[in-house]
């Protein structure tokens, strides 16, 4: 196998939008990175990982990255963009301008990622649970699923990439406020790199749709930021410190994908469970389905946002780990679709949707409860995550005559 890894700097060079906003700005604390990572297999298409520090990415948008990369080294790909969901970062969704000068950047560097071959490519997946910068905003619960986790690949012994991941929303920081920030995921990254010179970081978002770091945070300052990223850090730090020779297990590299289609039905008070009494949030909630609250101005919806169906891709490393990619801003239940011990589940990757409530927690929440997705939907990326955390396709290929 041979793997590349290199971070490109997209700082914007002119006054760019706010998140969702057509409010301009440009100065960066710290920087903002497009992280990029190649794995290629003998006789098989390429696999390319983009990581991009920004609050979402449609489906659109990591077309035009594939397409972007493929013309730029003259070959097929198989490509997953994520976005790390950081929410003080500029907009690829509403600035058309920003999003060619990103373009501009991976087209100028990515052919020049150097490629490493690699006799023997193992990899060690830790996991553990962390509540020290965010928990669920669903009123009086308590989720059993808040991670921080490390996927790390190691090339003929030597330690190459490390996967961060971690399910907590990057929103410490006051929204629209300020220079523009990674947040704690680019902190975390940046101080790794300063911790282990020549190792590559990157970061994936977990099912993070109902973790805040609202119940933890004391301000929504940047330094407010940097003391929880810290907290963060320190745990990634010590798992990658654990990682040991005889833990590492070897790399069967396999990738696969499939869509399901788009399935909306009304939002009503008979599809959740509403409390005899309503904490605040929730009646911001209720108000808003029974058509009470204050209206505003929303901001028309572009052609790519209005997709029709969702990408789902897997990323398999052995019959014991695996990465699923999904679109949606996930609830953290969904992770128990999954076998933990051998899956991760990226969100906000293969495309943006908005907030996915779990298959079983009904009740109401800021924002789940108004998306409008169907049982039908729901249940069908459940079973999805489900089969697909059994590794189904090496096991298959295992079982053939």
């Amino acid at each position: 196998m041979k793997i590349g890894c290199q971070q490109f700097c997209i700082d914007p060079p002119f006054p760019v939008n706010r998140m969702l906003r057509e409010e301009k700005h440009q100065a960066v604390t710290g920087h903002l990175y497009c992280r990029i990572i190649a794995l290629y297999l003998e006789n098989e298409l390429p696999f390319y990982h983009v990581s991009i520090d920004t609050v979402e990415l449609w489906k659109e948008r990591e077309d035009r990255i594939t397409q972007t990369i493929e013309e730029a080294i003259g070959q097929r790909i198989h490509c997953v963009c994520s976005a790390t969901h950081s929410h003080n970062c500029p907009c690829m969704t509403t600035d058309d301008a920003y999003v060619e000068y990103v373009l501009g950047v991976i087209r100028r560097g990515v052919a020049g990622i150097r490629l490493h071959a690699c006799q023997d490519v193992r990899y060690q997946y830790q996991y553990r649970y962390f509540d020290s910068v965010g928990k669920s905003r669903v009123e009086g619960y308590v989720t059993p699923h808040l991670y921080a986790e490390t996927l790390s690949l190691y090339g003929d012994g030597k330690r190459l990439v490390t996967f961060l991941i971690h399910n907590v929303h990057p929103t410490t920081k006051e929204l629209w406020v300020g220079d523009f920030t990674a947040e704690y995921p680019g902190y975390c990254i940046e101080k790794l790199r300063q911790e282990y010179p020549g190792e590559f970081f990157t970061f994936l978002l977990g099912p993070a749709g109902d973790i805040s770091p609202h119940f933890v945070r004391k301000e929504r300052t940047y330094e407010e930021m940097i003391r929880l990223a810290e907290l963060l850090r320190q745990e990634f730090d010590t798992q990658l410190r654990a990682q040991t020779p005889d833990a590492l297990k070897p790399v069967r590299l396999r990738f696969e994908q499939t869509t399901f289609p788009k399935e909306r039905v009304p939002v009503e008070r008979s599809r959740m469970e509403i409390p005899t009494h309503c904490f605040p949030e929730e009646q911001k909630v209720l108000a808003q389905l029974d058509g009470t609250a204050p209206m505003r101005p929303r901001r028309e919806l572009r052609p790519f946002e209005q997709v029709k169906e969702y990408h789902v891709s897997h990323l398999i490393f052995s019959e014991e780990y695996s990465i699923i990619f999904e679109p949606f801003e996930l609830y953290s239940e969904y992770y128990g679709a999954v076998n933990k011990s051998r899956c991760t589940i990226a969100t906000i990757s293969n495309g943006f949707e908005h907030y996915l409530t779990g298959w079983y927690l009904r009740r109401l929440s800021m924002h789940g409860s108004l998306s409008g997705f169907s049982d039908g939907m729901r249940k069908r990326l459940w079973e999805i995550l489900g089969r697909w955390s059994c590794q189904e396709t090496l096991l298959q290929e295992e079982n053939r005559p």
